[in-house]
């Protein structure tokens, strides 16, 4: 393909990813993903000699080209979905920039995908779970407490790691969470939460700290530094083997999901789920309905005679 073009394009795409970052406000790992999308773009037009100018490059027969070329190099369907709306946005980002006149990205066919429901444990496994760690030890108070708050708030990893101390509004039971895009949203803490945050505060995270590393940090490694999201993982994998956890799948987002199960299974409207999870968009949250019509399905049919 012609050069200046191509290096055309490359300045346009690290606009965009100043864009992400500047006016979008997303995170780190949301630019990195959108941005690599637009990088593979940028590789399947290296293959294209016949383009030769800018109209060329954003037209719908281009686009069409490269949704057939992502599905002949064995990408999946879901990925694909993904990357569409990557292209989509990078092309809304140009228009707006005045590079090109129109948007051609919502004429695309994009593939239809199976919703796959999250994976969740039952109450009595999240309390199995929670209860296999040593509070005899800082790490283990450390451990419940941090488990115990992403399930009883519905947390991302990323967000309890990013806690600090002044997180938590102890009189009003409430927790300042920041999550993707740097979103603040404010999160209701149930008693026994509270109740483990106060004993990790006087019991667990003094122990942790080191005198030449003060830390706002909630969560504390073994350094006295901000417990990572690696460290996160490790350790839930650890708990899960002693509290004889089965479900392979089982993951710190898995705590996440349970919360939100648990909450529909009894009777929580879908518009406070999402409020509580900081889902931008409620069709993301209605995934939980179609996990309380199963378990609705599973109750009919132990319980009903003529199932």
């Amino acid at each position: 393909m012609n050069a200046r073009v191509l290096e055309e394009i490359k300045i346009h795409s690290y606009r965009f990813r100043d864009y992400l970052i500047s006016e979008r406000k997303l995170s780190e790992n949301s630019t990195s993903a959108y941005y690599n999308d637009i990088c593979q773009f940028l590789t399947y037009l290296k293959t294209r000699e016949d383009i030769a100018n800018n109209e060329d490059i954003y037209n719908i027969e281009t686009l069409d080209a490269f949704l057939i070329w992502l599905y002949e190099n064995g990408i999946t369907s879901r990925s694909i979905v993904r990357k569409m709306s990557s292209i989509s946005i990078f092309l809304k980002f140009l228009k707006i920039e005045g590079v090109i006149k129109e948007n051609f990205s919502y004429l695309l066919n994009r593939p239809k995908t199976s919703k796959k429901l999250p994976n969740y444990l039952s109450v009595k496994e999240v309390e199995a779970f929670i209860d296999a760690f040593d509070i005899t030890k800082p790490e283990g108070i450390r451990d419940r407490t941090l488990f115990e708050l992403i399930y009883s708030c519905g947390l991302r990893v990323s967000e309890v790691s990013d806690l600090n101390v002044g997180s938590v509004y102890f009189k009003e039971s409430i927790l300042q969470v920041f999550g993707k895009g740097n979103k603040e949203r404010y999160v209701p803490i149930g008693e026994r939460a509270i109740n483990e945050l106060n004993n990790y505060l006087k019991n667990g995270r003094p122990f942790l700290e080191k005198d030449k590393k003060k830390t706002d940090a909630l969560f504390l490694n073994y350094r006295g530094e901000r417990l990572s999201r690696k460290g996160i993982w490790r350790n839930l994998k650890i708990a899960a083997i002693l509290a004889g956890i089965k479900n392979k799948n089982f993951s710190v987002h898995t705590l996440r999901h349970s919360f939100a199960t648990h909450l529909v299974q009894n009777g929580a409207d879908i518009s406070s789920v999402q409020s509580l999870l900081g889902h931008k968009n409620i069709v993301t949250t209605e995934i939980y309905t179609h996990l309380d019509m199963e378990h609705i399905r599973r109750v009919y049919n132990k319980y009903h005679t003529h199932s």
